[in-house]
């Protein structure tokens, strides 16, 4: 969510997290995991979701598929969302890193606004011979730990790859480098675009053995900024391109071409259970957080949906060449 004003000491943030490489604090945590049990019961546990016959989750109210429905009888079977996803209300007690097992081999991990105010989110999807991990946060916190616990067991490799290279989403990657069995990815675009195979606006396919999550670019935000859509869950990794907040944006016209392309993306055969992103900067309700805070009481869900994606796309297209500032429901754009 980096701002432009602030990028430069952002970067400088990101240079002495990668320096502090593996002497990462310890401190994160797995206690947030819940059982492997799909809810049912549509309980606090899965906020935002409600469970459909066979334990599958649907997509909340304002958080519906749009015209990407499908029988709720092939939903995933998912544990839905957290009650609460750590805030910076609680420091002295909560850990450095929250994981959510979201559902068998998907797992969305959050770094405390206690250790820096971006509070990212980062993904993990574990298919038969590889693991996606999606972003790796500040730095400067144990993700390599627990990211190792999350794969005990598991025979797979790990590809360590961004949503967009903004030192809030690289700066972990130094604890990942050289690491055996373990692949971090480039930051430049065309290196993003040759291991992925995506060609121009067609996306790649990236097989994670009898998994397949599809990457999109979506430059905008920022030049090597890509989308994930993983066809098992029906998620659609964001980044800072939709998430409730502020839509930070590097090229204009880029971006307005971007969301159209992602928007298409999703019609074409790919139904949304969730759009999800890097950040939360939102209230429930209320105006946007003060940038820079690391207090976020009463947070708005991480969680948006095919309509939201929508809505960006129409307010994109009514701004044409001349982007202004424009508050909606669950995202600022901030050009």
């Amino acid at each position: 969510m980096t701002s432009l004003g602030a990028r430069s000491l952002v970067m400088a943030a990101f240079a002495a997290s990668t320096a502090f490489g593996a002497a990462c604090s310890p401190a994160a945590s797995d206690g947030a995991i819940p059982s492997a049990d799909p809810k049912t019961d549509g309980s606090e546990t899965g906020r935002g979701t409600g469970a459909a016959p066979g334990g599958a989750t649907t997509p909340a109210p304002g958080g519906d598929a749009g015209s990407s429905t499908t029988d709720a009888s092939t939903e995933p079977r998912t544990n839905g969302f957290p009650a609460k996803w750590i805030d910076g209300t609680a420091c002295g007690t909560d850990p450095e890193i929250q994981t959510w097992k979201y559902s068998e081999d998907t797992f969305i991990l959050r770094q405390s606004l206690c250790t820096t105010f971006e509070g990212p989110f980062m993904y993990l999807f574990v298919g038969a011979s590889k693991a996606l991990l999606v972003d790796t946060g500040t730095g400067g916190v144990d993700l390599r730990g627990e990211v190792t616990k999350i794969l005990a067991g598991k025979n797979v490799q790990l590809v360590v790859a961004h949503s967009h290279s903004h030192g809030d989403h690289v700066g972990g990657d130094g604890a990942f480098k050289n690491q055996p069995g373990t692949t971090v990815v480039g930051l430049q675009p065309a290196t993003v675009k040759a291991f992925f195979g995506i060609a121009s606006d067609a996306p790649g396919v990236f097989d994670l053995g009898g998994r397949v999550v599809d990457v999109l670019a979506i430059p905008g935000h920022q030049a090597a900024h890509v989308a994930y859509y993983d066809h098992e869950t029906r998620l659609l990794l964001t980044g800072d391109t939709l998430y409730p907040g502020r839509l930070y944006i590097d090229d204009w016209n880029s971006y307005r071409t971007s969301v159209p392309r992602l928007v298409a993306f999703v019609d074409a055969q790919r139904p949304v259970s969730f759009v999800l992103g890097g950040h939360i900067e939102l209230p429930k309700t209320g105006p946007d957080f003060q940038y820079g805070t690391q207090v976020h009481p009463n947070e708005h869900a991480l969680e948006l949906g095919d309509k939201d994606l929508r809505e960006l796309d129409t307010a994109v297209k009514a701004m044409g060449n001349t982007p202004t500032r424009e508050v909606h429901a669950t995202f600022i754009i901030s050009p």
